[in-house]
């Protein structure tokens, strides 16, 4: 008879959180190995199944809008209005903003069970504060590169 006691399951849900972890470092790493090394990284953004169905459905010049974050080439008095409507927006304006969306749709999936309904809005919070303080540390010489490994480190603390 196998009879499970209450120590027994916290056990197997912490190895599967430690798998998971496990898991989400290795793609983590494969990922910012990509963008160092990757030759076809602007091919890769530019085929990206979600960002194209995202851009041809969105015409406004975002490229990616979820959990409170709107990413962008060029902010409209709309998004303008949209930020002031809650110290919980967070808009990401810049010309990488469809490198930034294939980034946080890659993230998004190798998250997918460490974020859930309420984590995603700090989650996606986190990653858009750091590609601001990137984009203003950088004073207009931005590097898609260094932009998106700076988002990817900072995701490294939901692991």
């Amino acid at each position: 008879m196998n009879i499970l006691h209450k120590g027994d399951i916290l056990e197997q849900e912490t190895k599967k959180g430690e798998e998971v972890s496990v898991s989400a470092f290795k793609s983590i790493k494969k990922l910012e190995n990509f963008i160092v090394n990757g030759e076809d990284l602007k091919t890769k953004i530019d085929n990206h199944p979600r960002v194209i169905s995202y851009l041809s459905d969105h015409t406004d010049g975002s490229t990616w809008y979820g959990a409170d974050v709107l990413v962008v080439f060029r902010k409209t008095l709309e998004m303008k209005h949209w930020v002031s409507r809650s110290s919980s927006h967070q808009l990401v304006e810049t010309k990488h903003a469809k490198g930034i969306a294939w980034v946080f749709i890659v993230l998004g999936n190798i998250y997918v069970e460490k974020i859930d309904s309420i984590t995603k809005y700090f989650f996606y919070a986190d990653l858009a504060k750091a590609a601001n303080s990137y984009l203003e540390r950088s004073k207009g010489e931005v590097n898609l590169k260094s932009l998106l490994l700076e988002i990817v480190r900072s995701s490294k603390k939901y692991l």
